[in-house]
């Protein structure tokens, strides 16, 4: 769990390799959403980008053992 779940992705911007770390865990994405949704006046990923890597994940998930 890197910063991006607790900064907004601008903020990482001056410490890239922890920004671009970040892109690997799939909780940065449902934060960014979340985010994105209570804070609009703050700059934030593109949505384009969290939108589909949250679909992207979703699709590739395997379904749940009944």
């Amino acid at each position: 769990m890197l910063g991006c779940v607790y900064y907004p992705w601008t903020a990482l911007h001056p410490i890239r390799w922890v920004q671009v770390l970040t892109l690997a865990n799939p909780l940065v994405y449902m934060s960014k959403g979340l985010r994105a949704n209570l804070t609009p006046s703050t700059r934030h990923m593109p949505t384009w980008a969290y939108l589909t890597a949250l679909t992207l994940g979703t699709a590739a998930a395997p379904p749940p053992d009944d």
